[in-house]
């Protein structure tokens, strides 16, 4: 990582945010048209992958998810305004699917998780109409879905990831409504395409889903832990164990969901342990899992 002392003067997320909207404001007055406007734009992209650089190496909880709100919202204003913009579409795909898992996902208010992870969704398929002319969510058969899927170059499996995580955390919220679950195997295709062109993108992130997919249902609604608990495995291989929430996601679909007490301590463990100076460039996810294992260890009777 680059010397914080050589960074640019001008660090927080609240004055980037002021000079990026001021400079669309400025252009605006001396044009009619949005060309200027688009210009300016996207001229903030090295901002915008700078401070979200520095949003992933944050510890504190609370202004990581202050600054993520605030930065959500700027990358949806820049999107307004250049709606063409693919990287603004992608990182607005990401920033919503992770801020749903990140801070939103919970037994208190799954509904409002639902409605983030879909947006999340809804972008991801923004991105892949505009990259490569394909509305996945326009598909409403399975075998014409998988089919357009499979057509789908190497380049598109960042949308691909993006689109089929946020559907799919989205369903698993939703295990009691039919309608959504039908849903699933769109979701698990569109993974199983991320799975086979690239495992390692996103830490192991397709390992996560399938681990998270095989291990949230009943095996009479297909679910298998032993399938989830060697994706949780690879996805470990991947990353060497320096990902956590690859360890939650394992505790909350594996050990819990079949009762595993000594697997649950041992997860529990192994990520209350770890140090976050370790990779740095990650504090934060791994920050965050941290918390949501100290939630579960807290309640941890409710559980068995």
């Amino acid at each position: 990582m680059s010397n914080p002392l050589h960074r640019p003067a001008v660090r927080s997320s609240t004055a980037r945010a002021f000079l990026i909207l001021l400079s669309i404001s400025i252009a605006s007055l001396f044009s009619t048209g949005c060309s200027i406007q688009t210009i300016a734009v996207r001229s903030t992209g090295g901002i915008i992958d700078n401070g979200f650089d520095e949003l992933m190496a944050e510890e504190d909880l609370v202004l990581a998810r202050t600054a993520i709100e605030s930065n959500l919202k700027l990358v949806e204003a820049l999107i307004r305004t250049d709606p063409s913009n693919t990287d603004l579409i992608l990182l607005a795909a990401q920033g919503y699917v992770s801020y749903a898992l990140a801070f939103a996902d919970d037994r208190n208010n799954p509904g409002r998780a639902r409605m983030l992870y879909e947006r999340g969704r809804d972008y991801a398929n923004r991105w892949l109409i505009l990259k490569f002319d394909t509305d996945l969510l326009a598909l409403k058969r399975l075998d014409d879905f998988t089919a357009v899927v499979n057509e789908l170059p190497d380049k598109a499996v960042p949308g691909v990831f993006w689109f089929a995580n946020g559907w799919a955390q989205s369903i698993l919220l939703s295990l009691v409504d039919v309608q959504a679950v039908a849903k699933l195997p769109y979701a698990e295709t569109a993974m199983r395409f991320v799975l086979e062109r690239d495992e390692t993108f996103y830490y192991g992130g397709a390992h996560m889903f399938f681990g998270s997919y095989y291990g949230a249902r009943p095996r009479m609604l297909g679910g298998d832990p032993e399938k989830a608990k060697e994706h949780f495995d690879r996805q470990r291989e991947i990353t060497g164990g320096e990902f956590l929430i690859g360890q939650y996601l394992e505790l909350r679909y594996v050990a819990l969901m079949t009762l595993d007490e000594e697997h649950a301590r041992e997860l529990i463990d192994e990520i209350l342990s770890f140090d976050l100076d370790r990779r740095p460039e990650i504090r934060l996810v791994n920050r965050v899992a941290q918390d949501k294992a100290r939630e579960i260890e807290s309640d941890f009777e409710e559980f068995f």
